[in-house]
């Protein structure tokens, strides 16, 4: 009676087992409309992707969901990293066909993203206007290339300090002479490849010499 009563109780329990780990695995039923089992807020019954399938690209950033570490539907989130919530993005960033900067050149040969176009060049407290408009094929404008130009020219800041009479070793004329020489070889450069006009190189090179040192 007693070894009876253990089989009995043993069945039991292993049935109330097999039900309720039944039970936890039919938590969503993908048959039911009304259910969203995967998640993303969306009803079974008007959901048109699957989250959960890895093969798929619900956001359509052509990343399947296997290996998309962002949402690009989240309106919360900034998945093209440009600092604006994809609920106020209008244009993706990582999308090599758009212009997000709208300088006419693509995101994916664009070396400059953040484009303005029309923008000016400064150098020190001058300012040129007229160099934004021109924009060069890698997708940067005339503007942002001289002003890497300028800065390749600059040397180190430690050595830009006034001398105060105490030799050359301290900044002073010969850096600054350094600088503008730098400038003007650059820009020479650059009217023979008929990137710049004259005027522009004129331009240039007297805000370099009407600068401080740099």
């Amino acid at each position: 009676m007693y070894k009876k009563f253990l089989v009995l109780f043993a069945v039991t329990m292993l049935a109330c087992f097999v039900s309720v780990k039944h039970a936890s695995a039919q938590v969503c039923d993908p048959l039911d409309p009304l259910a969203d089992c995967d998640g993303d807020g969306i009803p079974n019954g008007t959901d048109t992707c699957n989250n959960l399938d890895p093969l798929a690209d619900c956001d359509n950033d052509t990343i399947p969901n296997g290996q998309d570490t962002c949402d690009n539907l989240n309106p919360n989130l900034d998945c093209d990293n440009d600092g604006i919530p994809n609920g106020l993005d209008t244009c993706n960033n990582l999308d090599p066909l758009a212009d997000c900067d709208g300088d006419g050149v693509a995101n994916g040969v664009d070396q400059c993203g953040d484009t303005i176009v029309g923008g000016d060049l400064s150098i020190g407290e001058c300012t040129l206007s007229g160099f934004g408009d021109t924009i060069l094929p890698t997708g940067c404008s005339l503007a942002e290339s001289i002003a890497v130009t300028i800065n390749d020219c600059l040397t180190p800041p430690a050595a830009l300090k006034p001398n105060h009479g105490h030799g050359n070793g301290g900044g002073g004329p010969n850096n600054h002479g350094k600088f503008v020489s730098c400038v003007a070889h650059a820009t020479n450069a650059l009217k023979k490849g008929k990137v710049i006009t004259g005027k522009q190189k004129g331009q240039i090179q007297s805000c370099a010499a009407q600068s401080p040192t740099p």
